[in-house]
């Protein structure tokens, strides 16, 4: 058994020596969409980046002042959260656009007993853009900024779409499967792909 035990160290411990270990804090929310969204793009993000063994990543929660509005995150303050939580890099950002647009149409009904029942088509169409700021903790500097879209589609007959981007829950089933979380997986996903190649 500890034979066993130590080859599972031995097979784990370089991964986990060389992995980068990456604080990715709430983004800031310039496109008006909720309170909530913020932290959920960092949490994606998170979720993202925990895809590669070859990173740590750390959700950190912005202390916010009593009686005060948040104020963004700029470099200084980034850099001593990173320290503060043992972090390499650190990643901050910004949510561009967070936009969804809704249409109706009737579509062709069915018959029962002699009478035309009708159904509408529902279109939903969300789209984000994203910025991602990558900062060095040890050198105190911006490694680069990145930018990052997703769209997403879904068309329905008669059900409901959820359009509020603050009930996406990244915890659960990856945030589900409305058109506004599959938009901003596939931001977080091509933004995490940027980074990723310049992390050393």
């Amino acid at each position: 058994m500890k034979t066993f035990i130590c080859v599972l160290l031995l097979a784990f411990l370089p991964s986990l020596l060389w992995a980068q270990k990456i604080g990715v804090l709430p983004f800031e929310d310039a496109a008006n969409a909720g309170p909530e969204l913020g932290d959920q793009v960092a949490k994606f993000i998170r979720s993202e980046f925990m895809k590669n063994k070859k990173y740590i990543p750390k959700f950190i929660q912005v202390p916010k002042p009593k009686d005060e509005e948040p104020t963004p995150v700029d470099l200084d303050k980034a850099v001593e959260l990173g320290k503060k939580n043992g972090v390499a890099y650190v990643v901050i950002g910004t949510i561009l656009e967070a936009e969804v647009s809704k249409s109706s149409s009737g579509v062709g009904g069915i018959t029962v007993l002699g009478q035309s029942v009708g159904s509408s088509l529902r279109t939903v169409t969300a789209s984000v853009v994203i910025q991602g700021d990558l900062i060095s903790v040890s050198t105190r500097a911006l490694i680069e900024s990145f930018r990052a879209s997703g769209s997403k589609t879904d068309k329905s007959v008669g059900a409901d779409v959820s359009t509020e981007w603050g009930s996406i829950n990244s915890d659960k089933e990856e945030g589900g499967n409305t058109p506004n979380a599959q938009a901003l997986r596939e931001a977080v996903e091509d933004l995490v792909k940027q980074m990723s190649e310049k992390i050393q």
